[in-house]
């Protein structure tokens, strides 16, 4: 009985540490395009004379949610 507990606690983990690397992945890759949608809202709103703050707040939440959908995807 040992022999399946031990095994089973072996499954276990070998599942929650892959859940703990998409998990990771993905939420670093969202940060990575959210600053690079941030940085274009931004560089976009002071070359059409536009909030900057605006444009730099969709931008971020563009890029977030673009890069999220497709990191998803792979």
């Amino acid at each position: 009985m040992e022999e399946n507990k031990d095994y089973l606690q072996k499954a276990k983990d070998i599942i929650d540490k892959d859940k703990r690397e998409i998990l990771l992945m993905t939420t670093k890759a969202s940060v990575n395009g959210a600053v690079t949608g941030l940085v274009l809202g931004l560089m976009l709103g002071y070359y059409k004379h536009k909030n900057i703050y605006v444009t730099g707040l969709v931008g971020a939440i563009l890029g977030g949610v673009a890069t999220t959908i497709i990191v998803r995807k792979k």
